[in-house]
This record gives C-alpha cells, structure tokens and sequence, in this order.
C-alpha cells in the first residue's frame, strides 16, 4: 500500500514543481521541452521490457550503451546548429546542402513511421486496460485515431504545439518520478537480488547487439532542436539538446536499474506492448494506471507533432504548389500503411534503421567540416576518429539491426 501512496504523492509534487511558473515561464526550459517530449515519448514505455527480455541481467549495460551512442549522434547535431547551418545558411549550393536535403528525406520517413509507433503503442494500452487482444479492432481503433490526428494537423498546423508538449511533458515528467520513488520503495521492501534474472530466450552475442541496435529508436528525440530555429538562438537550441539529453538518459538509466528486482520477482515470459504495465502492476498495482495517463499524455502529442514535423519536411523537399495539410495526409498514410503491416517491434526496429540513416548523413557533414577546419592535425584526427565509429555504428543499425523477440 505504501508503494502506490509514495507513486502518487510523488507525482502530484513534481506536477505542482513542474507547473510553477517561473519554471513554466523559462523559455530555456520552454524550448528543452520539446526535444524532451519527444525523446521520453519515444521510448519509456517500452525500454524497460525490451531490454529486460533481450539481455536479462545485462540490461543496465544495455541502457548505458545506447545512451552513450546517442548522446554521441547530440554531439553530432550540436556541431551542425553551431556550424553547418551558418553554411546552409550562405551557400544554397554546396554539397552541404545536398547532404542536408539528404538527410531530410530519411527524417521525414522516419518521422512517418514513428506515428505507427506512438499510435499503435498507445492503443494497446488503451486495450489492455479493458482486456481486449483482439488485433483487428485494435488496428482499427489506431486508424482512427490517425485520422484524427491528421484533422488536428489540418485544423492546427503548428499553432500551440509548444503548449500541448509542455502539458504532456509535465504529466510525463511527474510520473515517471512518481513511477521511480515507488520502485525504489518496493526494491529496499523486498531486498531482491539484482542483475539476476535471464533474457527471455537463448541469444548469441550477435543477435543480443543487433536487437539493442534495433532500439536506437527510443534514445531520438534531441534532433528536432535543428528546426526550432525560427523560435530560439542556436546557443539555446544546443543547450535545449544537451539538456534534453541528460534529463532522459538519468530517468532512462535509473529506470532500467530499478526495474531489475521486478523482472527477477515477475519474469517476463512473452514480450508484448503492455509488458511494462502487466509486470509493473503484479508488484505495484497503481502503476498501470499512471502508465496509461502517460501514454495518453506523451503518445498522443509526440505524434502529432511528429506528424506535423514530417509533413513540414516533406513541404520543404517538394515545393509542389499544394495545400501543406496534403503532406499531414502522406505521413498518416505511410503511418497507416505501417500499422495494417506490421507490429510495434517491427516499426521500432523499421525507425531505428530510418533515423540512423538520418543521423549518418548528419555525421557525414560533420566530417567535411571537421576536415576543413584549421585545427591541429592531432584534434582533427581525434575528432576523425570518434566520427568514424560512429559511422561505423550507424551502418550496423542500418544493415544489422533486427526487432525484438516478441509474441
């Protein structure tokens, strides 16, 4: 019972924190929210079984390499905020800008199948809480909601995005403390070992690295500050990244450690969307209703602003004179498309591979420019080198990375 009072009492103090306004006012914090939104809906509510049912007891190393690679490809886009858009900027023909348009396209399908994502990860909540398994509705329900989200892009277009992001990330933010105190509570009360429990199946090495690549789509996010450019300066749009950044790589790491004791009590036998929320709730009873409060908070807005940034790209790459509302309709239809197709751990895998090619071209602009910098030959090397394997990583995601067992 003292578990389910600390979750909630926990979550009403960061709300009320959250909401005072000289935080809320901030427009440092106002401008962190939007790649925060974005990175914490991606992932939370599916890192924890993926990585638990993948690499058992290895989860936590799981968790810290993928945010070490990510915050690595931050790196990346923070020296293009600083350097490579002064350049698109002056030169509209370089081959910087061709890199650019490159890379824009592979975002804006990326964006595209991350709407399957959030839809189709919330409808199984949705479901779950009132016991439906049946696929076909479950599919059905998820194209309506693309619908609608696509009449709310028609309607709205960008206007009070900023706001919606901020009330998600607020409810978000608040539970997921809310979620850790209790966890916390729970693993000093039972004294479970850690770092015990096993993967759901037998795995070689090989394919345990190339599951983990396959989830690079949970870490994205801190990429749309390159096109918030219109609102904030680049210094505070690198900052806004940084902290985004380092707000979800601590709620991610004590997350996955928190959760060991949990997936030892209560193994995961089969991997399925609502994993998180069935195991969760065998120890803490509240917590599936929190997560669903979440999921409706973060899913919700992340699509739709995904929906809305995908089709903005697309504008841009066409320059077609039509209605811009025509390219909320391609991303919904691509969306839909993925969600009759396939299942939540294809489309991860499927975003991952599409925002790593996002992030290689992004890195491959950073080495022309790194190369043509007056630095010293031994930090240009360095600097070199680190790009390489990061090249190297995201080659792997592209051509190596596979979803997750799951039922």
């Amino acid at each position: 019972m003292i578990t389910n009072s600390i979750a909630l009492a926990t979550s009403v103090l960061i709300a009320i924190v959250l909401c005072l306004p000289r935080l809320r006012q901030s427009f440092q914090w106002r401008a962190t929210v939007t790649p925060l939104a974005s990175i914490i809906g991606s992932g939370f509510l599916i890192i924890a079984p993926l990585l638990h049912s993948v690499m058992g007891k290895w989860a936590l190393l799981g968790i810290v390499l993928l945010s070490i690679l990510a915050y690595a490809l931050g790196s990346v886009i923070r020296f293009n905020i600083r350097h490579a858009e002064p350049e698109l900027a002056s030169n509209q023909q370089s081959s910087i800008m061709t890199l650019e348009k490159a890379s824009q396209w592979a975002l804006g399908a990326a964006y595209a199948i991350s709407v399957a994502f959030y839809i189709s990860l919330f409808a199984a909540f949705v479901f779950d809480r009132v016991s439906i398994s049946d696929t076909t509705y479950i599919k059905l329900f998820t194209s309506g909601l693309l619908v609608i989200i696509m009449v709310v892009a028609w309607l709205r277009g960008a206007r009070g995005l900023e706001t919606i992001e901020l009330f998600a990330v607020t409810i978000k933010l608040a539970i997921i403390v809310g979620v850790l105190a209790a966890l916390a509570t729970y693993d000093i009360q039972v004294q479970s070992a850690w770092f015990q429990h096993e993967a759901i199946q037998a795995l070689s090495h090989f394919e345990t690295v190339s599951m983990l690549a396959g989830m690079l789509m949970v870490t994205q996010g801190f990429e749309t500050t390159r096109f918030m450019g219109n609102n904030y300066t680049p210094e505070q749009r690198i900052k806004a990244s940084r902290y985004a950044q380092w707000i979800a790589i601590f709620l991610y790491v004590v997350f996955i450690g928190l959760t060991c004791p949990i997936f030892l009590n209560f193994p995961i036998t089969e991997l399925n969307e609502t994993t998180i929320s069935y195991t969760l709730g065998q120890a803490i009873w509240v917590l599936p209703i929190l997560l669903l409060v979440a999921a409706t908070a973060s899913q919700l807005s992340a699509a739709l602003a995904d929906t809305i940034g995908g089709g903005g790209l697309l504008k841009e790459l066409f320059h077609l004179p039509i209605s811009p509302q025509f390219y909320y309709v391609l991303v919904i239809a691509i969306a839909g498309i993925l969600v009759w197709s396939s299942n939540v751990f294809e489309i991860i895998n499927l975003a991952s591979k599409g925002f790593a090619l996002y992030y290689l071209i992004q890195t491959i602009i950073v080495i022309k420019l790194v190369m043509r910098q007056s630095t010293g030959q031994r930090i240009r090397s360095t600097k070199l080198l680190g790009l390489s394997v990061i090249v190297l990583c995201l080659f792997f995601v592209i051509g190596w990375s596979i979803p997750a067992p799951h039922s």
